[in-house]
């Protein structure tokens, strides 16, 4: 899989954009999270709004299972059970900084 390491910005002021809380991974930011997902997906960015269900967009257990170790590279970690039960960038915001404050355990 090919990986552009530098993502867009999302625009300022842009209201779909989640808030990147204290705790997320080293480097990891919603929109790069974003970025993942659409690689995995093999879609643009900006098509996946924070609130899509990312299971409609074509994420499957193997896609799931690929972002989730994508993730690994930010010491973050995400259950894949929890990603795939609340499929949806914001929630998957949540989860990857619930990932990072407990020595890498997903809550």
């Amino acid at each position: 899989m090919t990986r552009n390491s530098a993502r867009p910005a999302a625009p300022a002021g842009d209201a779909g954009t989640t808030p990147a809380p204290a705790s997320a991974g080293a480097g990891l930011d919603p929109d790069r999270l974003r970025g993942i997902v659409a690689d995995v997906l093999g879609i643009a960015p900006d098509v996946i709004a924070d609130d899509d269900n990312l299971v409609a967009l074509g994420v499957d257990s193997v896609k799931a299972m690929t972002i989730s170790t994508e993730l690994r590279r930010y010491r973050t970690r995400v259950r894949f059970a929890r990603m795939i039960e609340e499929p949806t960038l914001a929630a998957w915001w949540r989860l990857a900084a619930e990932g990072t404050g407990d020595g890498g355990r997903a809550a």
